[in-house]
């Protein structure tokens, strides 16, 4: 039998697993914001399966930077709208 590849969100999954004592270790308003990083990740989790890069901690990073990018160009937006 040959081996079951994890899907992209298992190993996101994973991921957070490994990263639990460096959680543990953030204050509570951090472990938010942890937790919410690793959310933009499984939002993503699609994309990150079709990705075919043996670290799995790049996909990861650039889902997180794609959900910053859309909340800075809303910010953007209403500053915009503000000033006009």
């Amino acid at each position: 039998m040959g081996r079951t590849v994890p899907s992209f969100r298992m190993v996101i999954e994973s991921f957070g697993v490994e990263w639990s004592e460096f959680k543990r270790a953030l204050r509570d308003i951090d472990k938010e914001s942890f937790e919410c990083l690793m959310n933009y990740a499984r939002r993503h989790a699609e994309a990150g399966t079709n990705m075919p890069n043996p670290n799995p901690f790049e996909p990861i990073i650039m889902s997180i930077l794609i959900e910053h990018e859309k909340e800075l160009r809303k910010i953007r937006e209403n500053a915009k709208g503000t000033h006009s």
